[in-house]
Formats: structure tokens, sequence, C-alpha cells
């Protein structure tokens, strides 16, 4: 029996938050990509191990104490999403903040082919980052 695409995601995301990142390498798809908005201060879309940990890498350190607490999977067949509340503190400014995302993941044999987060407000997550105050 193979594993299902929610299970391949949460022991992804296990694998991740543990720094396994052998486990991590073998669940993500060559050339996966992960995409997130160009307006971000770690906008872009990046592919494969080493672009997925530079980007984890970037966005953990953008922000103080970040943490992200998964609340949810939902899955369908090879499309998983997560909802997850992303945590931490402005470098700049110690503002700290609670906002909900979440990511559209992808998945072909039993590997992740795609990552797609989506923060609830980029304007508020650009305002921290910079140190400055969101409108709003």
């Amino acid at each position: 029996m193979t594993d299902s695409s929610k299970d391949i995601v949460r022991r992804f995301l296990s694998a991740a938050q543990q720094g396994d990142m052998a486990t991590v390498a073998s669940l993500l798809h060559p050339e996966a990509k992960v995409i997130e908005a160009d307006s971000l201060p770690f906008g872009g879309v990046v592919s494969g191990f080493e672009g997925f940990t530079r980007l984890v890498r970037r966005v953990f350190t953008t922000f103080a104490n970040t943490a992200v607490t998964v609340d949810e999977y939902i899955a369908d067949g090879d499309t998983v999403v997560v909802l997850a509340t992303m945590t931490g503190q402005s470098k700049v400014s110690g503002e700290a903040f609670s906002m909900p995302i979440s990511e559209i993941w992808r998945l072909r044999e039993g590997l992740i082919t795609e990552i797609k987060p989506f923060y609830h407000d980029t304007q508020k997550i650009n305002a921290l980052a910079a140190g400055t105050v969101a409108s709003g």
C-alpha cells in the first residue's frame, strides 16, 4: 500500500521541522517548484531541493521567532491544501504577528512537484519585513 498524498505532505513537513533533510529530499521531486508571490520579500519561483532549502532559510530568517503550525490538511487525489498559522516577529520593529496561510501542494507519483503558499495579508508581511506599519 502506498502513502496517500496527505501522508506524504505530512511526512515532508514533519521531516523539515525535525531537520531531517534526507527525508525532505527523498519526497521532493528533483524539479519541484515553490512559487511565492513576486511582491513578497522572498518572492519568486525556486526549483529543486537546493532552491527549496534556500527559500525556507530566507522565509524563516526574514522575521524573528518564525514558526508555522499546521491546522488542517485537505486532500483530493494528488492535490493537498495545507491550512496553517504563521507566527513571528518583525526584526526591525519588534511587532509580533500571527497570520493564516494556506498552501497548495501538488504531487506526482508520490513526489512533491509544486508548493504554492498564500498569505492572508501580503501587505502586512511586507510591512513587517520592512519595519513599517501596514495600512488597514
